[in-house]
Order: structure tokens, then sequence, then C-alpha cells
């Protein structure tokens, strides 16, 4: 996939720049982008690119890849090998279960943050932004990081869309962060389960073991707090008259490695860069995943009696 890209980028890239040391260029945003590190060697990110179909579409692509995670890419490699053979499928469903959630939950977040995004805009005023540039923002961030726009320009609903896809981030097994598509959707699964009075969740027309139920709303609830006590830390260590938008802007995009920033980065103390740090540790290692290798795994010798309150 990156030999792929890269020459893709040599091509866009030279062409650009008219100039062969981009193909220096062209391999480093390749790894950059399938690994959704989001580190560019402009200063601009790839703002200068913004109109260049090949090096942005190039640039989505590598971004989406990377983050499905390596089962979902090697269950699209069998299917297109088998299309390419013309063979029939060994089963009534192509994908498994994990993979078909994955490619629905990412094209919805997809598709939906770009429309969002187009509404909203991409600049200072409502509607300011194209659909290709919002697709490439929805895309990137997912986790990667890059840019073709000024992000401390993007207006208040743009602002939230962008914080929230930062939190959910990519897939499970992949080079991406966040909680992952694969918990928000069995979380979103959870939540209709319990409005409609059901006990077992169900999702794409398969029912999710319990266990991995548990396992998403803890993933959910231990990355809110995490984000809403860093949130608060920032604040407290920031210089006075910060705006809560680009603290929680930061905190969001931390989590997500993503690395994207409306320009608060540089005016971080010594103590932020601290928590900074140690937020996107937790965003790309999982805070579930952190705070098991702290808790015991044995049960409880005791039966509490059974209490209940009022909900709601």
């Amino acid at each position: 996939i990156e030999l792929a890209g890269f020459a893709l980028l040599c091509v866009g890239l030279v062409a650009a720049e008219r100039n062969w040391s981009a193909v220096y260029s062209a391999l480093f945003h390749t790894i950059s982008a399938f690994c959704n590190a989001g580190f560019s060697l402009y200063s601009d990110s790839l703002c200068r690119f913004g109109g260049n179909g090949l090096v942005v579409g190039t640039v989505m692509v590598l971004i989406v890849l990377g983050g499905l995670g390596h089962v979902v890419l090697r269950e699209l490699q069998l299917e297109l090998r088998r299309m390419a053979l013309r063979q029939p499928p060994k089963y009534a469903r192509r994908f498994s279960f994990h993979t078909r959630v994955v490619l629905t939950v990412s094209g919805v977040l997809v598709l939906g943050g770009a429309a969002a995004l187009a509404v909203f805009g991409l600049g200072t005023e409502p509607g300011s932004g194209r659909f290709g540039q919002a697709l490439f923002q929805s895309i990137t961030a997912r986790t990667a990081g890059f840019n073709t726009v000024d992000i401390g320009r993007l207006t208040m609903p743009s602002a939230m869309v962008v914080m929230l896809l930062m939190f959910i981030g990519g897939s499970p097994g992949s080079c991406a962060g966040g909680i992952k598509t694969t918990s928000f959707a069995i979380w979103l699964a959870r939540i209709r389960s319990a409005l409609h009075g059901h006990e077992e969740v169900s999702l794409l027309g398969r029912m999710v073991p319990p266990e991995l139920v548990l396992r998403a709303v803890a993933v959910v609830g231990l990355a809110f707090i995490w984000n809403a006590a860093g949130v608060l830390i920032l604040a407290e260590f920031l210089p006075a008259g910060t705006r809560l938008r680009d603290i929680v802007f930061e905190q969001m995009s931390a989590f997500g490695t993503v690395g994207l920033s409306t320009g608060l980065t540089s005016q971080l103390t010594a103590a932020c860069r601290l928590w900074i740090i140690a937020t996107m540790f937790v965003g790309r290692l999982g805070p579930l995943t952190l705070v098991l290798s702290f808790l015991t795994t044995k049960r409880p010798q005791t039966r509490y009696a059974e209490g209940r309150v009022m909900i709601g």
C-alpha cells in the first residue's frame, strides 16, 4: 500500500514542486499518512496542495487504509483477489462481523463528517468550505493530523464535529488512536437497546456478547473521564483568557493522537506538555488497557444484596 502511495505522491509532488527533491517528501508523507502520524515537512501542512487532487486524494486513501486495521485490510485483500479471479465466495457473507462493523461505521463517520463540515463551513463563516476540503478534514480528523485549511479559523460547529471525530478515532488493530469505531458502534447499540427495553444488544443483525458491551461502555466512560480531567488540568495551567474551545480541541487532538491544533500548542506550559504526552500515550494504548493493567482480575468473594435507585 505504501509503495503504491509513494509512486502516486512522487508524480503529484514532483509535478507540483518541479524539483526531484520532492521524491523524499513523497516518501515521508506516504509513511506519515498510512501510519496516521500527520507529520508534514511543510510549515502549512498540506494547505498548499489543497487544490491538487492527486496529492490530496492519495493522502486520503492512505489515511483511510491505515486506520482500518490490519485484519480488515487482509479481508479486503482476499476479497479483491477473489473478485479478480472471479471465484464464488466460500461463505454467504464475504466479510466477518468485525470487518462489516468497521467499514460501516468508518463510512458513516467519513461521509457524515464531510457533509457536516461542508454545511457548517471550514472558514470563519458557515458554508465557506468546499466538499472536497470537507471530505479531507473529515478523514484526517480520525487521527491523521494533516490539514488543507487553517484549523484556527473553523467555525464553532465545525470544530465540534472535528472534536467528535478525533474522540472516536480509527479502528482496532490500526495505527489510529481514540476510543475506536467498534467501541462507538457498540456503545450506540447499547443505548438503543436500553431505550427499547431490550437486554440483548444487537448490531448489523448480530447479537453482541455482554462482555464486549461492558468493555465498550467502559472504554467510552473512561475516555470521557480522562478528557474531562484533561480539560480541567489544561485550563488550570494555561494563561488566563485562553479560550475553552481551544483547550478542549487540544485535549481531544492529543487523545486521538491526531496532532491538529488551533494554535494553542506553542503556548503550552511544561505541566501542560507532560499532560499532553500522557494523553497521547493513553489514547494510543487505550484507557481500558491501561486501567486493567493496574487492577486485579480476581473474582469477588462476596455478593451484595440488590439495591435499586431511581434513574432519569
